[in-house]
């Protein structure tokens, strides 16, 4: 009996022991259980945050790219904007001051003048309204402040700068995508977007070309023997050499016929062309230089006794004689000459009439650039006009942007003439058939670049993402 009493106890103090050990083993699976699911929740919150921050992140790409695109678009509408940069001082060229006014003070407001004042011309009557619309969204682009693109997107342009030496634009923009709508658009602090956490913002910086792409006309190392700016070129006259008329856009050209290539044409290489580009500024009357008042008698230039100044042409320092002139009103019989193989320029206030003399046979230091005549009429002639008279050869470069032009010679002409238009001066005519200019004149001996350039948007060169915190002075993408 004693023996089945300790066998009972022996059992009973097994079973007491094996439900002490139970107990923290459940407690213990049960822990091991809740941190491998605590763990698994935090993992799958963890993946949904990287989620959203990378959907974030791509939204703010998204935005950045989009921008890209549009400035792109905008530039290559106003193509000219292209070579300038975003800011400047006041009273500078640059997309800030640029504006389409009546009376322009810059060369940037003058091209954009000339653009939108011809823009009507073209097929589409509203071409005028819709290039000043973008010309001014440009203008905002100098602003700092955001640009809505809708679905809580955002994109803001940090900087454009051109350099002329290398030919490219360096665009920094900055790309914004927020879960709630921005309030404060011109809000651009860099912790601006403390109130979103799922706000996602970067810039980005980009490099572009801007190519040169010069019609034929403008591609030789002669400069156009005709250039035009209104009206028609007199049918009676021949040009042996390029011929170029003024339009405001290229695609206006399938519907203009002013001016027909040259017939029968001298040289298969020289054409007729319409061209999206204006004149370039005459260059500025040097001071200290002689003023003549008028010419009305015969007279060789250089005179004894006068001083020439010393210029840089074509990288070499030349002795120039420059000299203004009021008017050169000569009778028949009369005549300018200039001296063989001497460099001179005359800056023209009025008109001129009558036989100017520049021939540079025998002579090999002399070039039909060494004479340039620019007539900017100063003296405020309602119509102000150049017409060269007689038979004597004349080498020249003229160039004035507000004149009417004419020849009554028949291949004594060789050089270049640019101005408002040709052959429409009463008692000027040409003489039918007659060639009244053969182009001579090399862009490098004109005084001052005059050579147009047709900027032209090439692919991105360059893609560069850096912070926002960044000085745009000095990009980490340089």
């Amino acid at each position: 009996m004693d023996w089945l009493m300790n066998n009972r106890l022996c059992l009973h103090l097994m079973a007491n022991k094996e439900k002490g050990f139970a107990l923290p083993l459940a407690v213990l699976i049960g822990l091991i259980l809740m941190v491998t699911g605590m763990t698994m929740i935090m993992r799958a919150q963890g993946d949904q945050s990287k989620v959203i921050a990378q959907k974030a992140r791509a939204d703010s790409l998204t935005s950045s790219g989009v921008g890209l695109a549009r400035v792109q678009d905008l530039l290559n509408s106003v193509r000219v904007m292209a070579t300038f940069d975003r800011n400047c001082p006041p009273g500078g060229d640059c997309w800030q001051n640029a504006e389409v006014v009546t009376n322009p003070s810059t060369n940037l407001q003058r091209h954009l003048k000339k653009l939108v004042d011809a823009a009507p011309s073209c097929s589409n009557p509203n071409d005028a309204a819709t290039l000043k619309a973008k010309i001014r969204e440009l203008k905002d682009l100098s602003e700092d402040k955001w640009v809505d693109l809708g679905n809580n997107r955002y994109y803001r342009v940090v900087g454009y700068d051109y350099n002329p030496v290398s030919g490219q634009g360096v665009l920094t923009l900055e790309g914004l995508s927020r879960k709630s709508a921005a309030i404060d658009l011109t809000n651009i602090d860099i912790n601006r977007d403390s109130d979103d956490n799922a706000a996602s913002r970067n810039r980005v910086v980009v490099t572009i070309p801007i190519l040169d792409a010069p019609r034929l006309a403008f591609n030789r190392t002669t400069v156009p023997a005709l250039w035009i700016s209104a009206g028609t070129a007199d049918g009676d006259a021949k040009f042996e050499g390029d011929v170029v008329e003024v339009v405001a856009w290229p695609e206006c050209e399938a519907n203009q016929e002013k001016i027909q290539k040259p017939t029968p044409a001298p040289s298969s290489d020289y054409e007729a062309q319409f061209v999206g580009v204006f004149f370039p500024n005459l260059p500025p009357i040097p001071t200290g230089i002689p003023s003549l008042g008028d010419l009305t008698s015969s007279e060789t230039f250089p005179r004894p006794g006068d001083t020439p100044t010393t210029r840089t042409i074509n990288g070499q320092s030349v002795q120039v004689y420059e000299y203004i002139v009021n008017n050169i009103n000569l009778s028949v019989g009369d005549k300018i000459t200039i001296t063989r193989g001497q460099r001179v320029v005359f800056y023209v206030r009025g008109n001129i009439q009558g036989a100017i003399e520049h021939n540079c046979a025998g002579e090999s230091d002399c070039k039909p650039g060494n004479l340039q005549i620019y007539a900017d009429n100063g003296l405020g002639s309602l119509d102000p006009q150049i017409c060269l008279t007689g038979n004597q050869i004349l080498e020249a470069f003229i160039f004035a942007p507000d004149y009417s032009l004419g020849n009554t010679g028949d291949r004594n002409f060789f050089g270049a003439a640019w101005g408002k238009n040709w052959g429409k001066i009463s008692g000027c005519p040409s003489t039918r058939g007659a060639v009244a200019v053969t182009q001579g004149v090399e862009w490098t001996d004109l005084i001052q670049d005059l050579k147009p350039q047709f900027p032209r948007l090439g692919k991105i060169a360059n893609w560069c993402e850096e912070p926002i915190d960044t000085d745009p002075t000095v990009s980490m993408c340089d």
